[in-house]
């Protein structure tokens, strides 16, 4: 129910008629008026002053100091003009000037205070909803914030506050941008930009901030443009909601996906490993037993070379598909990566599985996590066993793809931007899908899977890695028809001409040098093996077997180390820490440290504190290119 209107008068006003008005009128007098002013101020009321009191601009003084809010509306007398300038000058709101004619001056005034009601409703409803913006804008569950259009903040509620960790006050003398990576800084000043000059008044994106204590947050931005009414820009209405805790959850959940992959792929794992070491060992004793017949020896070492390098390539695809691994993008071979994947995949098939690869000669290079890109590979492969419960076959074949600005073939998706691609195909003859499903299979936690077989993630993870570089995943399949994946990833720019099998060769070539390096390794029967090797490619070697004795040739050893040569796991002082002490007194000094996978060598490496990690099992030829790029990096 609304509230009747309240009109305070001060003086005998006779041309006013309150019932003609349905107004509820209050005559002030001398004594009432602070307290009739304090009620005024509760009740929002408009006040009247007659003119011919003598102390009319008192009234107006007093109303307009105590009572700013209060409408204030003066009755003069003919010819008091004098009076109505003062009184304007005092912050009047309105006033009539008596014409002398009674019934005049009534309509007249009852005219004015109807127009006046009416202008205090509007003003009081605009308050109102002023008053309910801010209080849902305190007290909102998500960040909000008002930004000026260079992006400085100018309000922020507590949920932002309490978001990032920073008072108001701080918020407002920090630009957003400073919370952000550079990359994200910069994504960030283009997004300003363009919401100043776009027609458009609404963007969404993700960035990740940095919490006071340098935790990111992960957050969606929804910003709004608030135009003033000439349709010009005039603030950001910015709604950031935390998307920390629900990542932290896909993240677990993508790598409890892995880990399920990992536990499938055991049986097949230890098969092969103890076929390895069959032909390892079979091969050791056909050397002990036939040592003068060098044929027969230098047979026996191309197989056990060959059996530990498949050993070691099994290894490093197991410990890279099921770490937890940070983003880092490289210049990637999609042949090498698939041919590298051959015996994993196999190992998963199982015999009842026929797998074939076609891979294009000239096949474009990619720029793409080496790691992500092994998952989506792995991801489709289980599917596609799971699909061939009594066996059948799984192909994979590569080509290049160019897509012309002038025009494209329908069978191309409309998502792909012109230029170059790589592309892999990957089909298997298994039971398909129907179109309901086929259309469901990239959303996140869909699955067709029994209860606790599936996250129902392995597919949106595919779609956000394909996607996320420009890149895109289409699929064919219908019942009993087998299912196709069509995988487009951009080209790399090409920086050589040369072939990319020549690059190849020229990568497993181990390379030679003539500088010092200190190699450090716990482990007698592998550190030995090592500095043969590197002394035989023409490197004077200084061998540790700790970081101890490390630390003591360092101290003694009067001419150049060139380059220090550890594992990081070992007795006593670690790795990285010897690395520190050897690099703080021989600045000069290059590092490369060396790990049979743990933890903290992973996350040190993710985390960019070790300068160069290499993984074991490697070859000489890995060796010894790395090597030399440290050797002869400026």
């Amino acid at each position: 129910m609304s509230r009747p209107l309240n009109l305070l008068v001060y003086g005998p006003c006779p041309e006013l008629d309150g019932q003609r008005l349905s107004v509820e009128l209050m005559r002030a007098d001398h004594a009432d008026t602070r307290s009739s002013l304090e009620l005024n101020l509760k009740q929002q009321r408009v006040a009247l002053v007659d003119g011919s009191l003598p102390d009319a601009l008192d009234h107006i003084k007093l109303l307009r100091t105590l009572a700013p809010g209060c409408t204030t509306v003066l009755l003069a007398n003919a010819g008091a003009h004098h009076l109505v300038l003062e009184a304007l000058q005092l912050g009047l709101s309105d006033y009539l000037v008596r014409s002398g004619n009674a019934e005049t001056d009534r309509v007249l005034l009852e005219h004015l205070l109807k127009r006046t009601f009416n202008t205090c409703h509007i003003r009081r409803r605009l308050h109102d909803g002023e008053r309910r913006f801010w209080t849902l804008f305190d007290s909102a569950p998500i960040g909000m914030q008002i930004l000026g259009l260079q992006g400085q903040c100018e309000h922020a509620n507590t949920a932002l506050q309490e978001l990032l960790g920073y008072s108001l006050d701080e918020l407002r003398r920090m630009p957003l941008a400073e919370l952000m990576t550079d990359d994200e800084a910069d994504l960030w000043g283009a997004l300003l930009e363009e919401l100043r000059q776009s027609p458009r008044d609404l963007y969404t994106i993700e960035l990740r901030l940095k919490h006071r204590d340098d935790e990111p947050r992960y957050t969606r931005f929804t910003l709004a443009l608030m135009r003033e009414e000439s349709g010009e820009p005039a603030h950001i209405l910015a709604m950031i909601a935390d998307l920390t805790d629900k990542k932290r959850i896909q993240q677990n959940l993508q790598h409890a996906d892995k880990m399920q992959a990992m536990g499938r792929l055991a049986g097949g794992v230890a098969h092969d490993f103890n076929n390895l070491l069959t032909i390892i060992g079979s091969h050791c004793y056909i050397m002990r037993d036939a040592l003068s017949d060098t044929a027969r020896v230098e047979s026996s070492i191309e197989a056990i070379l060959s059996a530990s390098e498949r050993g070691g390539a099994l290894t490093r695809q197991l410990l890279t598909f099921g770490r937890r691994h940070v983003r880092e993008s490289s210049v990637l071979d999609l042949n090498e990566l698939l041919d590298e994947m051959r015996m994993v995949l196999e190992s998963l098939f199982g015999s009842s599985i026929r797998l074939t690869q076609e891979l294009s000669t000239d096949l474009h290079d990619i720029v793409a996590d080496r790691s992500q890109i092994e998952q989506v590979i792995m991801n489709l492969a289980i599917n596609a066993r799971d699909a061939m419960p009594r066996g059948g076959r799984f192909s994979m074949r590569t080509a290049n793809l160019e897509i012309s600005k002038d025009g494209r073939d329908s069978s191309i998706p409309r998502e792909l931007r012109p230029g170059h691609y790589a592309t892999i195909t990957i089909r298997d003859s298994g039971q398909g899908m129907p179109p309901e499903i086929k259309h469901q299979i990239f959303e996140p936690f869909f699955t067709t899977k029994a209860l606790g077989q599936g996250t129902g993630l392995g597919l949106s993870t595919v779609y956000g890695v394909i996607t996320q570089d420009g890149g895109h995943i289409s699929v064919e399949s219908a019942p009993d028809q087998g299912t196709t994946f069509t995988l487009y990833l951009p080209a790399a720019r090409q920086e050589s001409t040369t072939p990319a099998r020549l690059r190849r060769a020229r990568r497993a070539t181990p390379i030679p040098g003539d500088e010092t390096i200190l190699l450090v390794e716990d482990d007698d029967a592998l550190r030995q093996p090592i500095r043969m090797l590197l002394e035989r490619k023409g490197y004077h070697v200084l061998e540790a077997a700790n970081a101890e004795e490390a630390l003591e040739l360092s101290r003694t050893y009067d001419g150049p180390v060139d380059l220090l040569l550890s594992d990081v796991i070992m007795p006593g002082l670690d790795g990285l820490a010897l690395s520190k002490r050897i690099t703080s007194t021989r600045p000069e000094t290059a590092v490369l440290l060396m790990s049979g996978y743990t933890a903290d060598a992973l996350l040190a490496a993710e985390t960019g504190e070790l300068p160069r990690l290499l993984q074991k099992p490697f070859g000489m030829d890995t060796l010894t290119h790395a090597i030399r790029a440290l050797l002869n990096a400026p």
